[in-house]
């Protein structure tokens, strides 16, 4: 607010500059070339009788006697006797002067309507926490009455209220609030707003509709799983999870876009929070969208569904990078020894391609499925694997890889630290400084 008027009085200050310097410039100059292209010698007179202050009507005057009708007269008299484009000028500075007044008035009036609306909802906001608090710990057949709730603000922050206060609670009392929130119909403002046409709207009418668990509104929300607006997909999904109890990862047959880390973390936290339990993640392994292959991939780990284990197997040929990955580090979780014949294959099948050197991100996803094989084998290795290992640590330029090959490797007991100290030999100094640091650290 200050900031504000400091600024509206900078402008007006310019504009005051200009419009006198453009006075000024006119009273001085402007008329004088004519002056002096009209005028001769021979009829210049020299006048000995007192001058008038300019633009009074009576000699007698002095100028500190001009009241104010004289001041205007003075400005009109100067604006008539300006050129053109003084003229236009000035009535530019005078329409800036009026304009910004009214703006100035207009931002004075909002904030002040703003403030009385803020300071009245946390006023009814005070009254239906305890009304509401009142509800919960009241007879179960009292009859209650909530102040003006059918008025559309009220009821808008009525519902907030209820939603955040059904959120925080369970078991009966949570039940007495959704019944409530049916009975007085709220459910049909939070539909309302699945139809509004601004999208923060439509969220928070996801967001209600799911909280109170209406399971009519899927067919609602369903709609919005591939809109462009992300906002909107992610909330869908949410509600989606958990208001189809029987399928509540079903809309992932429908998703076309890529599904985010965002919102893979967001679906996580509802299935974990509504203790939802899917027995098999099978179904979307298939999926067209790798981007749900992956999450699937993930979950399968995450749930420890070993299951899975034949299909993810099958996922290590995937022609996606990430998919393989994700895959890798499934195997990873299920910590199963027959897994590692597999995974030395998409270890050297992961090696750098040449003809996609220009590609960087295709080429570091290859580096790092080999660096998930290597902390996948780092689980299950036993001296067998030391064949292994050897070639990865001769054939192998990436840091981190061999970082952490060269600690699995001085970990397995017998031959391990043999393996080190010949590898050694011949080797590059950057491998002679990972082995003595992976040796420190052991001793340590």
């Amino acid at each position: 607010m200050t900031a504000g008027i400091k600024t509206i009085r900078v402008v007006f200050t310019i504009l005051g500059f200009l419009l006198v310097s453009m006075l000024s410039f006119e009273a001085s100059g402007a008329n004088a070339p004519e002056a002096i292209v009209n005028a001769s010698p021979s009829s210049v007179e020299i006048s000995e009788s007192p001058t008038p202050p300019y633009g009074s009507s009576n000699p007698s005057l002095k100028p500190t006697e001009l009241s104010a009708n004289g001041t205007w007269e003075w400005f009109v008299n100067r604006y008539r006797q300006a050129s053109l484009k003084v003229k236009i000028l000035l009535v530019i500075v005078i329409y800036l002067i009026i304009s910004l007044t009214l703006l100035f008035l207009f931002i004075i009036i909002n904030r002040t309507i703003k403030s009385r609306e803020r300071r009245q909802a946390k006023e009814i906001k005070e009254i239906y926490q305890d009304e509401l608090t009142g509800f919960l710990f009241g007879e179960d057949n009292q009859t209650f009455e909530f102040t003006g709730i059918n008025h559309n603000v009220n009821r808008e922050i009525f519902i907030d209220e209820l939603i955040s206060l059904h959120n925080n609670l369970y078991g009966e009392a949570a039940n007495r609030l959704r019944d409530l929130y049916f009975n007085l119909e709220l459910y049909k403002d939070s539909l309302q707003k699945v139809s509004s046409g601004k999208w923060n709207v439509k969220a928070k009418g996801f967001r209600e509709l799911a909280q109170m668990d209406v399971k009519d509104a899927n067919r609602h929300i369903a709609k919005f799983i591939n809109s462009k607006n992300k906002i909107l997909r992610m909330e869908s999904q949410v509600a989606l999870v958990k208001l189809n109890e029987e399928d509540p990862l079903g809309y992932l047959d429908e998703l076309k876009y890529k599904l985010t880390e965002w919102e893979q973390i967001n679906i996580l936290n509802s299935l974990s929070y509504h203790q939802i339990n899917i027995e098999s993640f099978d179904r979307w392994m298939d999926s067209s969208n790798d981007s749900v292959v992956i999450f699937v991939t993930k979950l399968a780990g995450l749930y420890k569904q070993l299951q899975s284990w034949p299909r993810v197997l099958e996922l290590l040929n995937h022609k996606n990078p990430e998919v393989r990955r994700a895959a890798v580090k499934t195997l990873d979780m299920f910590e199963v020894s027959e897994n590692a014949s597999l995974l030395k294959e998409v270890y050297f099948k992961d090696q750098p391609v040449e003809e996609k050197e220009d590609d960087v991100f295709y080429n570091l996803h290859l580096d790092r499925n080999r660096l998930a094989v290597i902390e996948a084998m780092g689980t299950i290795a036993t001296p067998d694997d030391l064949p292994f290992f050897e070639q990865v640590l001769r054939i192998e330029k990436n840091f981190d890889i061999l970082k952490k090959t060269t600690a699995i490797v001085h970990d397995l007991d017998p031959g391990g630290p043999e393996l080190l100290n010949r590898v050694m030999t011949g080797s590059t100094d950057d491998l002679k400084k990972i082995i003595e640091n992976a040796k420190q650290i052991a001793v340590q």
